[in-house]
């Protein structure tokens, strides 16, 4: 059996809800099963509290409205709720690296954008990124064989193109 993901798009989508409070429902998938999450959030001037009901199943959550890395601990939190990983505390590997790659793209990126990272089926390069603006758009789209190459490939989108290179006045 597999386990129930949330996909990066979705995540993306929870940005809005995150951001101004609210409630929303949102799908968490495995191939043979979809199960939808009702998520409640709630606004301080700090923190963003989250409940989340998946049937009879609820928890909680809290995230700081800095922290670049929360719309990967939303995700995380949604998927262990979703496959009965409340109690663990542990990370995989994966969701370790996933983080350390969001370390390393936040590096490179402005601080009006947001990057979002995600695991990909490609074994050559399993490690991707989707950076927006503030508004929402798409600023870069990368994948990467490790989070050093997925940064440096994400900087390169992002860096301006250069004007009259190799003219001379």
């Amino acid at each position: 059996m597999s386990e129930y993901t949330l996909s990066l798009k979705r995540v993306m989508l929870l940005q809005k809800t995150l951001e101004d409070g609210g409630t929303t429902t949102c799908p968490l998938r495995r191939p043979e099963t979809t199960m939808d999450a009702e998520i409640e959030v709630e606004n301080d001037s700090q923190p963003h509290r989250l409940s989340v009901r998946f049937g009879p199943l609820t928890s909680s959550i809290t995230l700081k409205r800095g922290d670049s890395a929360k719309y990967m601990a939303l995700r995380d939190f949604l998927q262990d709720v979703a496959n009965g990983r409340t109690e663990s505390g542990q990370l995989s590997q994966e969701d370790i690296d996933l983080r350390e790659a969001l370390d390393s793209v936040n590096t490179v990126i402005r601080a009006d954008q947001i990057a979002y990272i995600t695991a990909t089926t490609n074994p050559e390069l399993p490690v991707g990124a989707v950076v927006t603006n503030d508004l929402g758009e798409i600023c870069a789209a990368a994948t990467g064989t490790c989070k050093e190459h997925l940064a440096q490939v994400i900087r390169t989108q992002l860096r301006p193109a250069q004007e009259g290179l190799g003219e001379r006045a």
